[in-house]
């Protein structure tokens, strides 16, 4: 997880540019970091769950149910503002 005052940053910086959107999670970047690989659904196969470790945040993902291999794994991202589905109308589904 990162700082509010650097998820404040970025959202900045994400907003000036038309070709990106805003995100919780970034995942340009690589690392070895790999729920940022996980995708949204609002039927998703995934719970998150925060964990304090170290006394720092950290955003686990549960499985609903057993996943077979080569199944995609999904979460339900959870933001349904006005403003979000206006830019982002796939949280919806």
């Amino acid at each position: 997880l990162i700082s509010v005052p650097e998820a404040k940053l970025r959202e900045q910086m994400y907003a000036e540019d038309d070709n990106t959107g805003c995100y919780i999670i970034d995942a340009t970047a690589e690392s070895g970091k790999l729920g940022r690989l996980v995708n949204h659904s609002r039927n998703g196969n995934l719970v998150t769950k925060t964990v304090p470790l170290n006394n720092r945040p950290h955003l686990v993902l549960i499985a609903k149910e057993d996943i077979d291999a080569g199944v995609e794994v999904t979460y339900d991202y959870g933001d349904r503002s006005k403003e979000a589905l206006q830019y982002y109308p796939w949280l919806a589904l």
